[in-house]
């Protein structure tokens, strides 16, 4: 175990990823926790595995992998994210003053909803590098743009429910807004660290 500390707040580095699930399916639309085969929403609440409609985290790296969970998911483009929860009971389990980096995939609709956000962000780091006077690489330019993107600020990952061709289901909605809270400012200085700590390959946030 790994803790980093800031401004009296602490963050816990598990020696194993602490992994949540995105259930999307009609009788959930809420993170899950542990083993929950077989289970129904109501034996996954009463067994305290659910971890809530939402999640605020502070990003610390975000990654595509081609996954397959047999037998739904063959081959099947994610994203992965860590982050430390700042809000929801992904959080609330440690307390006020702590909370410790977690993972978990987003695919399809709401990894499209996430791929939004980011191509906003990129396309308003192409209009700046325009507007400043075109100096230097494109690319490079919008890789720092994006790297302040993931890491300035509180991204809330929320279940909406939709209705499809087979029925109900939920996918994640993604959003962004500015650190406010004391927790949440801290939880910046830590994921900014965690990922100096991934691109030095120390592997925080790898989940084999």
């Amino acid at each position: 175990m790994n803790v980093i500390k800031h401004d009296d707040f602490a963050f816990r580095i598990s020696a194993t990823p602490s992994r949540y699930r995105a259930n999307c399916s009609r009788d959930f639309g809420c993170f899950v926790h542990g083993e929950t085969k077989g289970m129904n929403i109501l034996q996954v609440t009463e067994a305290g595995l659910s971890k809530g409609k939402f999640v605020e985290m502070a990003l610390c790296w975000v990654d595509n992998r081609t996954l397959t969970f047999q037998p739904h998911y063959i081959n099947e483009l994610f994203t992965e994210i860590w982050g430390i929860p700042t809000a929801g009971e992904m959080q609330t389990q440690f307390g006020a003053k702590c909370s410790e980096l977690s993972t978990f995939l987003i695919h399809r609709q709401s990894k499209d909803k996430m791929g939004g956000l980011v191509e906003t962000a990129s396309r308003q780091a192409f209009i700046e590098w325009v507007n400043e006077g075109m100096e230097g690489d494109p690319n490079d330019y919008a890789l720092t743009k994006m790297k302040d993107f993931y890491l300035s600020g509180i991204f809330r990952f929320e279940f909406e429910q939709a209705e499809g061709q087979y029925g109900v289901y939920h996918f994640v909605k993604v959003s962004k807004k500015p650190a406010e809270t004391p927790l949440e400012k801290a939880a910046i200085k830590a994921a900014n660290e965690i990922y100096q700590m991934q691109l030095n390959g120390e592997g925080v946030c790898t989940d084999l």
